[in-house]
């Protein structure tokens, strides 16, 4: 099936999104923290420019009135970092700071489909962990034709990891951490000397200083520019200007992780990954200041070695209980309900994590984390009018997304939503097969006539295999034909090579 809808939004993209005023009205706004009740929604050149309050709030005369009447209206919720977009999660190389996800994102995948319909508008698309320095990541929307037309912020950070990456060990992933900071440096100081000795040159003098001196002296005047391309995003990491996700997969990671940021200057721009048993370090934790980002598996199961009994610990708990802010993020490889925002958000809340915790945990806390805090993941006035029209609460089971709004514009309709209708309701839909009829005088095609082999016989009218039998029928000069193989063209072929891997 093609995804004649979503391109046909996309189209539509080249132009503005947003119309100049609309207005939803007779919904219930739910803004986590900042507002809840009836009230209308007024957007204005694709951002919120008021909420409405009142049974008959003033209208602007011009406005395009859309009536959401016994609908939620909640911000697009934004996800904190997935790989999900990228055409290949993670690099075979160790280090690849020179990397940007802009060059490996595929607008036409089907994964930001998915978003669009689960209500995330908002994603941070970077490389996976098995890199120990990976590239920079980007903030996108889920719908457009090119990069660009998504791109919402971008140069959102570099990904490290201080967990082992497949085949390696923790000794091994801090040593090549070590390495390629290392190597920075001389790089920046070979750099640093050329560019003192190019400012001396200029002025018509001669470097009169040791090379030490030189280098030490030239830092200061350093530019982007003078470093070379594969080193540049780290430069600008170190000199505070570029922002870090660092994923810990242990609690063991927790202090290496904040000690090379501290060491090498970035923590402030730190955000930490965490995942297993992180919140054993939640002290350490703390000290940053900064709020978290948490894999998915929100529920830690251990061990007791002594008495052989399990524990489970359900980690959004601990960081809420201590006030810590963070972000929840999703498995979109399962089949269970981790793969959606809105589901780990309501397990936290099941577990008794504070409800407006919960919510601000899939809209402000990962805006903030992405530097677009008060642009994305709110209905306050000045945001991007990313609004979802929901059929209930955010966090019930049966709750839908019935419209989704990009800039104020409607770019998702449940009611015409093909792929989703053929899914639910079994059928083929309205897709190109399904609407062809036979002319006048025509033989309505049959599934798969056009790909009958005339010469099998299962595929075969009595009359033809009668005819057939009678023609391939051995005589005394005809050999017999040897054991009937059923197997399609190419199965043996496929089976040599072990089959699909």
């Amino acid at each position: 099936m093609t995804r004649t809808w979503l391109l046909a939004l996309a189209l539509s993209s080249a132009a503005p999104l947003w119309a100049d005023t609309v207005v939803l009205t007779g919904a219930r706004i739910l803004d986590p923290g900042v507002y809840d009740g009836e009230a209308a929604l007024l957007i204005e050149d694709g951002k919120v420019k008021a909420v409405l309050e009142g049974k008959e709030p003033k209208l602007p005369y011009d406005a395009r009135v859309i009536d959401v009447r016994g609908m939620t209206l909640f911000p697009g919720m934004v996800l904190g970092r997935t790989s999900s977009g990228l055409d290949r999660a993670n690099e075979s190389l160790p280090t690849t700071p020179f990397l940007d996800a802009f060059d490996a994102i595929d607008p036409s995948s089907v994964r930001f489909e998915s978003f669009l319909r689960e209500g995330v508008t908002t994603v941070n698309v970077m490389q996976g962990n098995d890199t120990a320095i990976g590239g920079m990541g980007r903030a996108v929307q889920p719908l457009g034709l090119t990069v660009e037309e998504m791109t919402v912020r971008a140069g959102t950070g570099l990904i490290l990891s201080v967990s082992d990456r497949p085949g390696w060990d923790r000794v091994r992933q801090r040593a090549q951490l070590r390495e390629s900071f290392a190597q920075l440096q001389d790089e920046l100081d070979k750099a640093a000397e050329k560019r003192y000795a190019r400012e001396q040159q200029k002025d018509g003098k001669q470097v009169e200083v040791p090379p030490a001196k030189a280098r030490e002296l030239g830092r200061a005047l350093l530019r982007p520019e003078d470093v070379d391309e594969k080193q540049r995003n780290l430069y600008l990491l170190v000199q505070g200007q570029l922002d870090a996700f660092v994923y810990c997969e242990r609690a063991q990671d927790v202090p290496f992780a904040l000690a090379m940021a501290d060491e090498l200057g970035f923590l402030p721009r730190t955000t930490l990954v965490l995942g297993g048993d992180c919140y054993k370090a939640l002290e350490l934790i703390k000290t940053v200041g900064r709020p978290v980002l948490l894999m998915p598996d929100l529920l830690y199961r251990e061990t007791d070695p002594l008495t052989g009994e399990e524990h489970e610990t359900f980690v959004p708990r601990v960081y809420a209980d201590a006030d810590v802010p963070f972000g929840l993020m999703v498995d979109r490889d399962s089949s269970f309900g981790e793969r959606y925002l809105w589901y780990q958000a309501a397990r936290c809340v099941r577990e008794g994590v504070d409800r407006e915790q919960a919510l601000k945990a899939i809209t402000h806390v990962p805006a903030q984390i992405l530097g677009l805090e008060g642009q994305v993941g709110t209905l306050q006035p000045g945001a991007a009018a990313n609004v979802l029209v929901l059929s209930g609460d955010p966090l019930d089971a049966g709750t839908h997304v019935e419209q989704v709004l990009l800039g104020g514009e409607v770019v998702y309709e449940r009611s015409k939503d093909v792929r989703l209708e053929r899914l639910l309701s079994g059928s083929e839909g309205s897709g190109p097969m399904s609407e062809h009829k036979p002319h006048e005088g025509e033989e309505e095609l049959q599934p798969n006539d056009a790909d009958k082999d005339p010469g099998d016989p299962n595929q075969q009218t009595p009359g033809e295999q009668e005819r057939g039998a009678d023609e391939k029928r051995p005589g005394p000069e005809q050999p017999q034909d040897g054991p009937h193989d059923d197997k399609a063209p190419g199965e043996h072929e496929h089976e040599q090579h072990g089959g699909e891997k």
